[in-house]
């Protein structure tokens, strides 16, 4: 590949991964509303379903985050390693997991807080 694919796929890939973490928002804002609105009300049925899938949607999401970061950072690699003066934080020797690890992993964080906050709509001993 030429540099210029190389910065267009970096490109790419972190837009893409930008609008994967705004979906991601969306849906996990949805949840909770949900459960701050009907959380005490819904049956255990309703709660076992609404939470499948709600895990099922997010972590398709966090594994399409962990995708086009990874993607990003290996074309970010690869420009760097082919145009040096692009190179402003020696990205050539950066490893290219780290950054779609703590992505995903923070995604998860977010996805058990948001359960976590169902569980205490739905056992909290206030009105």
């Amino acid at each position: 590949m030429t540099e210029s694919d190389w910065v267009e796929m970096h490109g790419m890939a972190f837009s893409a991964g930008v609008a994967n973490s705004g979906l991601l928002i969306t849906l996990m804002s949805g949840y909770l509303v949900a459960a701050y609105l009907v959380g005490k009300r819904l049956t255990r049925t309703q709660i076992i379903v609404t939470n499948t899938l709600y895990l099922i949607s997010a972590f398709l999401f966090v594994g399409g985050a962990f995708q086009t970061n990874m993607d990003a950072q290996i074309a970010r690699k690869m420009m760097a390693l082919q145009i040096p003066e692009l190179d402003h934080f020696n990205y050539a020797d950066v490893n290219v997991f780290l950054w779609p690890s703590i992505v995903s992993i923070t995604y998860s964080c977010l996805i058990f807080a948001s359960l976590f906050f169902m569980w205490h709509v739905r056992n909290s001993r206030e009105i």
